[in-house]
């Protein structure tokens, strides 16, 4: 049954590409103004599902529902005004001004053709929002990748969006940067309430920001819940295929994943 406090919801959805179904009658609920993780091995249907909730591939059966409405209904304009989409290879091109990519985004939503007093407004506040105001004349190939990643994100933020789906959005970042991701989207859920998923390969860093972790399997949700809920021995074991210990993390509170081997 659909729960009203839901922003983006998946009902028995199945998807995938030509014939077969990556997401197999999954049913998902996705709180207003909340994180939530998405886990799992390769191959287990992370990218799809975001892919399916963005519209980007189309549903087999099922529904994903945008504040109870079946994104079915909506136009491609519609979904991109409200739903935010970053696959794990945004569309940037390296020789183009993080003023620039942010403000052909902003025209793009705005279905203008060059950039209005408002709309410069607008991509200053993104540019002040995300600290990117003393980058903002640099050229995308010049940033460091966590200034890129933040460059990015800023492109999707200036539409406005009231549902953000990131594919990975701190892959191959070090440390720092994967930081300043990670507490530059917990901003935006706390300021904004907005609906945040993220498909994270870091088990310990999505335990630390999340307020869920979704475990995928082969296209099936086999665990859901709160961090502390979700990430322990068994869960990790069918769906990593690894023993691992699970202990807590002295500054967080929250579960801290030591591997130990392969399962057999």
């Amino acid at each position: 049954m659909y729960d009203p406090e839901s922003k983006l919801a998946a009902q028995s959805l199945s998807a995938g590409y030509s014939a077969d179904a990556v997401i197999k009658n999954l049913d998902l609920e996705l709180p207003g103004g909340s994180i939530t993780a998405v886990v799992g091995a390769n191959g287990a249907g992370k990218s799809s599902l975001l892919k399916a909730l963005a519209r980007k591939i189309k549903a087999k059966s099922g529904a994903v529902l945008l504040d109870g409405v079946s994104i079915s209904s909506l136009t491609k304009a519609q979904i991109e005004g409200n739903i935010g989409f970053l696959g794990t290879i945004p569309a940037t091109k390296n020789n183009e001004s993080v003023f620039d990519l942010i403000a052909r985004s902003a025209m793009l939503a705005n279905q203008i053709s060059r950039v209005s007093p408002r709309v410069k407004g607008e991509i200053d506040q993104i540019l002040e929002r995300t600290s990117l105001t003393p980058h903002s004349k640099k050229k995308i190939g010049e940033l460091s990748s966590g200034w890129r990643q933040v460059a990015v994100i800023a492109a999707a933020l200036v539409k406005n969006p009231q549902v953000l789906l990131l594919d990975e959005p701190t892959n191959s970042l070090d440390y720092s940067h994967q930081l300043q991701v990670i507490n530059l989207l917990s901003s935006l859920k706390r300021e904004r309430g907005m609906t945040i998923v993220a498909v994270i390969h870091d088990l310990n860093l999505a335990a630390r920001f999340a307020d869920q972790i979704v475990v995928l399997k082969d296209g099936e949700i086999i665990a859901q819940g709160a961090p502390n809920d979700v990430i322990n021995p068994n869960n990790l074991a069918a769906a990593f295929n690894i023993l691992a210990r699970v202990i807590e993390d002295p500054v967080a509170k929250t579960p801290v994943v030591v591997p130990i081997r392969q399962l057999g």
